[in-house]
């Protein structure tokens, strides 16, 4: 019998509607602050550098940075959530740039000072395409720059921790969660269902397991190394079994 390819561009018709709904209810304040405070260290950019965000979302952790005195470029797939970026710095004097675009095809003449892939938002691309990605942020960094990743779909932590079914509240909003491991590709393809006063969406999504090692190699191929790998915001040792991976590369 043969296995259907996942598909791919998933990611072109997920992030819209109740989606991003439950995204922006997802994370609470504490815990962006938390994410600012780790960046800001593990970046280690000079005051006022240039950072580059991506995909940015709707600029959760942009418009901080950019209003601790970093200049900011986000970029992201999601039309809705760039306008919405764009739309949250109006009232302030730092204002981020945003940039609607694949992350994979992004370029610039600016040579960034530090970039970050934040929000579990690795693991969208096959090895390919994570490859490509890596190469795009890598031309955009000066020598030494550091380059932070946070998954929660690494391997040591998906395999291990993982569940096939999962419902979640948030409010007045429920969403359940349906996995299924695809063995023959190393992915995890998830079947959302939204369901909010009464009306439902479905999406489909696929994210491609690596192992911290594996990440670490196809980073090595676009002239990164890997300096530190942790669990949490607060520097805990990445191990098997941890929630997130949080790695800190470095461009060579």
């Amino acid at each position: 019998m043969t296995k259907t390819t996942p598909k791919a561009n998933w990611y072109e018709d997920f992030f819209s509607g109740a989606a991003l709904e439950l995204w922006r209810r997802a994370i609470p304040q504490d815990t962006t602050d938390q994410e600012i405070g780790f960046l800001v260290e593990t970046l280690a950019a000079p005051a006022g550098g240039n950072i580059l965000d991506l995909p940015c979302g709707n600029g959760r952790l942009s418009l901080p940075l950019a209003l601790a005195g970093y200049k900011v470029t986000g970029v992201d797939f999601s039309a809705e959530f760039i306008e919405e970026a764009k739309q949250a710095v109006v009232d302030h004097k730092a204002k981020p740039s945003y940039l609607r675009e694949d992350v994979r095809k992004f370029t610039s003449t600016k040579k960034f000072d530090g970039a970050f892939c934040m929000g579990n938002s690795f693991g969208y691309f096959d090895r390919a395409g994570t490859v490509e990605f890596f190469h795009a942020v890598s031309k955009c960094l000066k020598k030494g720059a550091r380059f932070v990743i946070d998954s929660a779909m690494a391997a040591e932590c998906f395999l291990v921790n993982g569940g096939e079914r999962e419902w979640v509240q948030l409010g007045d909003m429920f969403m359940l969660i349906e996995n299924k491991y695809d063995c023959r590709h190393s992915c995890v393809e998830t079947d959302y269902t939204f369901i909010q006063n009464g009306k439902e969406e479905k999406r489909h999504a696929v994210h491609w397991i690596y192992t911290a090692g594996e990440i670490g190699h196809m980073l090595s191929q676009a002239n990164f190394v890997v300096s530190d790998m942790y669990s949490s915001t607060e520097f805990d040792e990445f191990t098997l079994g941890s929630d997130r991976l949080l790695l800190v590369a470095e461009k060579v």
